[in-house]
């Protein structure tokens, strides 16, 4: 049986391993669960908290950027020296752990006026980080990493489509760099193969 990988009905942080999966063509079950669900498997998962991937032998493993990079470097796509992958990571972490807190904190703040100040400075923040990664981190002609696409362009392209419309967000023409990453992310045959078979949902 194949790895499976434990999420709710949504993209938010299973995606990322999503996409590098179906880059990559690996096998895994996926597996959406709701939140009753959830309720009764909270108490016996790793740490709490989803997703959650369930190795062959029973094994299971937490935390998606842990999962998400296992599963790049089961892909090949994690960098090809030790230079390139703490160049990936560094993307990656900025992406997963600076921007998306930004985006899914305003997502779900219940108080419209509250909402849209937050949104107005999740944009600012992210066109600040932006403007650093164009001018500083695309090593290659359309990617991150001069060897070619990694994980950190699929990290970029997942948050600009899938996210970025939370706080009203485009990634604007300025970023001609990021445009190009983003570009060749959604070409590639396997990813638009993905997004064209997995289930709808608003983030």
């Amino acid at each position: 049986m194949p790895a499976k990988l434990t999420y709710f009905p949504v993209k938010g942080a299973a995606e990322l391993t999503r996409y590098i999966a179906a880059y990559g063509s690996i096998d895994y079950e996926d597996n959406r669960i709701k939140g009753d669900v959830w309720g009764t498997m909270k108490a016996t998962s790793p740490l709490g908290n989803v997703p959650i991937l369930t190795m062959e032998d029973g094994s299971e493993y937490s935390q998606s950027v842990a999962i998400a990079r296992y599963f790049a470097n089961k892909a090949g796509i994690a960098g090809q020296t030790e230079d390139e992958k703490l160049h990936a990571d560094m993307i990656v972490d900025l992406v997963r752990s600076d921007m998306m807190p930004l985006l899914v904190k305003t997502h779900f703040e219940k108080d419209e006026e509250k909402k849209k100040t937050m949104a107005a400075e999740a944009r600012q923040k992210i066109d600040a980080w932006l403007a650093k990664v164009e001018a500083n981190c695309v090593k290659g002609e359309s990617s991150i990493l001069a060897s070619g696409l990694s994980w950190a362009d699929i990290a970029l392209f997942n948050i600009v489509t899938d996210l970025f419309h939370i706080v009203d967000m485009q990634l604007g023409p300025q970023y001609t760099k990021l445009q190009a990453v983003i570009a060749k992310v959604g070409e590639e045959p396997k990813i638009k193969e993905w997004i064209e078979k997995r289930p709808v949902t608003p983030m």
